[in-house]
């Protein structure tokens, strides 16, 4: 019984070492290089809070639709692509 948890605790170092190893350490890296593009994120924050072209009556759906729809036009706006 003591091997066994011996042999699980050494397993559980190797795996959370090779996990840490592998993380990227730069925010770029990670994928949040465009938390720098203030424009886009202006955008998108627009995009989010403002109401402006929700029907007064929009469902939920409806809603959560037309904020994928101006996330897509900012990213054609700001980087070409949906």
């Amino acid at each position: 019984m003591t091997s066994s948890l011996r042999l699980l605790a050494a397993a559980a170092i190797v795996a959370s070492t090779g996990l840490l190893a592998s993380a990227s350490t730069s925010p770029a890296e990670a994928g949040w290089d465009w938390l720098g593009n203030k424009d886009y994120v202006r955008c998108l924050q627009l995009f989010y809070t403002g109401d402006f072209l929700m029907p007064a009556n929009a469902t939920p759906a409806q809603r959560a639709a037309k904020h994928e729809a101006g996330r897509r036009y900012c990213n054609r706006q700001y980087y070409g692509h949906d």
